[in-house]
């Protein structure tokens, strides 16, 4: 059975999900879950708009990464230092649209920050491991995935690589840079977008339908059961966009996830 540091992973999981119900239970019965459909949506990005600006960001991402690629030595596609210099120029082509959307966004400010960012964590974080581990358990017990805890490619070659400059730019790109671009996308674009499609009584709809696309796009990188634990925290993410009105909980809440597992995996290497 495998161990970190003298404990078993299973007991380690058994602890995380009763934590997990511990929260859960709370964060039910004090109806923190009810969300408005009303007073959550950008009233100066519209559906067209932010259609607009999601595509902009895909697009000069993709522009930004193909030219990262053209920097990097034929053979060495698949070592860190090659990693940095894909995501650094992909991040930084895609500031344009940070900015449009900050501008956008100047008159809307976030309630709330720090209370949600502090809740949106402890209840959807643990719960998202608890989901990753149990799923990865099964999945490798039947040969779907290899026996490695990490599910991720860019903790995997973290954890087999040295702590230089290239861990260091691929670090923050990681955590402040995904962050950032990644909350903006899928949270501040893409979630109002489902909402004006779904119409329902409240944002659940919209925020399932968001945490599906965003498990999704990460499966190139991470595996299945990474990907159920990647639509377990962006259900909290979700959730923390809408109750604060803005991105910048759940930005604080996917930074310091990101940060923790890598954290994690440099730790566990000691």
């Amino acid at each position: 059975m495998p161990e970190v540091e003298g404990i078993s992973i299973s007991f380690i999981t058994v602890l995380l999900a009763l934590f997990s119900a511990g929260v859960g239970i709370w964060f039910i019965k004090t109806s923190r879950y009810i969300l408005p459909r009303q007073g959550y949506l950008d009233p100066a990005i519209t559906p067209t708009m932010a259609i607009l600006l999601i595509i902009s960001m895909v697009v000069l991402g993709v522009l930004g990464s193909l030219w990262g690629i053209s920097q990097v030595p034929d053979g060495q596609i698949e070592t860190l230092e090659s990693v940095g210099k894909v995501m650094g120029p992909a991040l930084l082509a895609q500031i344009p649209v940070l900015l449009a959307y900050a501008m956008l966004r100047k008159r809307c400010g976030s309630r709330h920050i720090l209370p949600v960012s502090v809740t949106g964590f402890l209840v959807f974080v643990p719960l998202a491991i608890t989901i990753a581990t149990l799923f990865h358990e099964f999945f490798s017990k039947i040969g779907l995935e290899p026996s490695t805890i990490l599910g991720h490619k860019t903790l995997l070659m973290l954890s087999q690589s040295q702590f230089d400059r290239s861990a260091w730019i691929v670090i923050i790109c990681s955590t402040v840079g995904a962050g950032i671009t990644e909350e903006v996308l899928y949270r501040g674009l893409l979630l109002p977008t489902f909402a004006a499609v779904f119409k329902g009584k409240t944002a659940w709809g919209a925020i399932v339908a968001t945490s599906v696309v965003f498990a999704l796009v990460h499966s190139e990188v991470a595996t299945y059961s990474a990907m159920a634990g990647l639509f377990i925290l962006s259900l909290g993410l979700c959730w923390a966009r809408v109750k604060s009105g803005g991105v910048l909980a759940p930005i604080a809440i996917h930074v310091l996830f990101n940060a923790m597992n890598i954290a994690i995996v440099y730790s566990t290497n000691l």
